[in-house]
């Protein structure tokens, strides 16, 4: 795969690349290796599934439409936490 980067630092490069040329690696090997490890350094994000959060947050609308206006979800754990003592 060929790939143009831009903006590179100029001695950030020529570092880059002597170091590569020292370590006997063609600068597109320094670079895979350095981008592998740079990745490697970064947490893996959680993936959103986009569509189920949508569809779960309709099914909580829908269920609180359901729900008498006067119940209270705080009242309802006190209570259960309450029963257990």
């Amino acid at each position: 795969m060929s790939v143009t980067i831009k903006d590179v630092d100029e001695n950030v490069y020529k570092n880059f690349k002597a170091e590569a040329v020292r370590r006997g690696l063609k600068v597109s090997e320094a670079a895979t290796e350095a981008f592998r490890f740079w990745a490697s350094l970064k947490k893996p994000r959680r993936v959103r599934n986009w569509s189920r959060i949508k569809k779960a947050s309709k099914d909580i609308d829908r269920l609180r439409e359901k729900s008498e206006s006067e119940w209270s979800g705080t009242e309802e754990i006190r209570k259960w936490r309450d029963r257990r003592k």
